[in-house]
């Protein structure tokens, strides 16, 4: 008996979600799930994609991402085809959407939902093009999602959204998973540190990190990996430098795979918000994360291997805004003393499960 979901008429809720009316709709035979970048957002969409696939395993579901999003999504066994979008300009997205239209997918679903993206769904003619109702590209979408009115971990959100589609948060894991190559052992006392992110007020200043690495190695005897991608490396050479002779920095990795297995060594990673700790998260390592503008609500599970620190007293704590009006006070006067201990407590129950 075909399965099929029956959707409310007008704009009404299940659950925290709300989305546009679109008449009883069969079980999908072909899903597409879009997502094209950037490299922590489309590990966070690994989640949804197992809930999608576990509520209709009988569904092809493919999954449209850019290059580097595509390696980390490699090995999936909850996906059935990964698309490599390629394309630059307006015409060869142009290209990119008749192609899909050409698959003819019963449903779409949009993550990303920016011109691209948007453009593929409005042509696909699939009889469910979903997509986020907050976007300024809504129109492209029949069966538009709003976000929960309360802020949660970032994957646990994308599932949410397909509530009304049939998917339940039950069906999703709870953190995100990449399945690459094979695990190194983790490397004992080894720390990772990641300093980098492209936003002013989600950069826990160098010298930070570095004299975190110090206290880290003065009392535990801590081993210490700094990361680095490109442009960054010398940033990550400053941090080395300033926590001593326990500290070095890590080889390049030119792809996601390659950073996934330097973090696999790692007991522990020290970092702001950033790609990286979602990385690290998937492939199984615990996260610190040091949180100035960023809502942990939205970027740390609610998990015991994953812990954040920031400066709950400041009344502008969270504030989500990529400019700081003043000196970035909520990560500048964050000192390494005031992480130190959620690091050694982490390190503690690594130790005692090891």
């Amino acid at each position: 008996m075909t399965r099929r979901i029956s959707a409310l008429v007008g704009v009404a809720p299940v659950g925290n979600i709300y989305h546009d009316r679109v008449e009883a709709t069969p079980a999908p035979a072909r899903v597409l799930v879009v997502q094209l970048r950037r490299l922590g957002d489309v590990i966070l969409t690994t989640p949804a994609l197992a809930a999608l696939k576990k509520r209709y395993p009988g569904a092809k579901l493919d999954f449209l991402v850019e290059a580097p999003g595509a390696e980390a999504v490699a090995g999936n066994p909850d996906i059935d085809e990964i698309l490599v979008y390629d394309a630059a300009g307006a015409l060869a997205a142009l290209r990119w959407a008749l192609k899909i239209r050409a698959r003819r997918y019963d449903w779409v679903i949009d993550f990303l939902a920016n011109p691209r993206t948007a453009l593929i769904a409005a042509l696909s003619k699939a009889s469910v093009k979903a997509g986020p109702a907050h976007s300024r590209r809504r129109w492209a979408y029949n069966h538009r999602l709003v976000q929960p009115q309360d802020a949660m971990y970032a994957a646990a959100e994308k599932v949410r959204w397909l509530q009304s589609l049939g998917v339940a948060p039950a069906d999703a894991p709870a953190l995100p998973r990449v399945y690459l190559t094979p695990r190194p052992a983790r490397t004992a006392n080894l720390v990772g540190l990641a300093p980098a992110s492209r936003k002013d007020t989600r950069r826990w200043p160098a010298a930070a990190f570095a004299e975190l690495g110090r206290l880290l190695a003065d009392k535990r005897g801590c081993a210490l990996k700094v990361f680095w991608g490109p442009g960054e490396r010398e940033l990550a050479e400053e941090v080395a430098r300033g926590a001593g002779s326990s500290a070095r920095v890590s080889p390049p990795t030119p792809g996601v795979a390659d950073l996934a297995r330097e973090l696999a060594e790692c007991r522990l990673l020290v970092t702001n918000c950033s790609g990286t700790k979602h990385l690290a998260a998937a492939v199984g390592v615990p996260t610190l994360t040091v949180h100035g503008s960023s809502d942990p609500a939205s970027w740390t599970p609610n998990h015991p291997d994953h812990r954040f620190v920031r400066r709950e007293e400041l009344a502008c704590i969270g504030c989500r805004s990529n400019t700081c009006p003043t000196r970035i006070e909520c990560l500048a006067e964050l000192p390494a003393a005031r992480v130190l201990p959620a690091a050694l407590d982490m390190l503690s129950r690594a130790q005692d499960r090891a």
